[in-house]
């Protein structure tokens, strides 16, 4: 009984996860399975606008976002290493120079900036997947509806006549 109501639960858990567009972390883009690449999406979806500018403004703030990041990141080890490499003491009395604080400041703003950048990309790719979904729903539901049905007659006889 128990393998029975798994098997149910199973199956209809598979019938409610038929789309062909997914998206996954890191801004990639599946269809059944596959990765697809942006060159891909535009060929396939270059008649709808509105898809290709949510997917490519997903994608600018997802590349804008890790420039941010690793240039905050950057720029903090830089500033780490320079005052390394500078001595604390100053030999024979002299006074040692000071170290200042400010790329240290910039680097972490330029990090905490770039956090709400690369958390907003995915919803905008998301969304523009939702909307690839919903055009390749649409464009089945328009074929299916193109079938056409005659009836035929002439000398040698009568027929039917299917146009898919």
């Amino acid at each position: 009984m128990k393998n029975l109501i798994f098997t149910l639960l199973f199956i209809s858990s598979l019938s409610f996860s038929q789309e062909i567009y997914t998206f996954k972390s890191r801004g990639r883009v599946y269809e059944n399975g596959k990765r697809i690449y942006s060159t891909e999406i535009e060929t396939y979806f270059g008649h709808k606008p509105e898809i290709i500018k949510l997917y490519n403004n997903g994608m600018n703030k997802k590349h804008i976002g890790n420039l941010l990041i690793w240039t905050g990141i950057g720029t903090g080890f830089i500033k780490l290493v320079s005052d390394f490499n500078e001595p604390l003491l100053a030999p024979y009395g002299q006074v040692a120079k000071q170290h200042s604080n400010v790329l240290y400041y910039v680097s972490a703003g330029i990090v905490l900036i770039a956090i709400p950048i690369k958390i907003g990309y995915p919803s905008k790719i998301k969304k523009a997947v939702k909307l690839m979904n919903e055009e390749i729903n649409s464009q089945k539901q328009n074929t299916e509806n193109n079938i056409e049905t005659n009836i035929i007659a002439n000398a040698n006889g009568i027929g039917l006549k299917l146009t898919f």
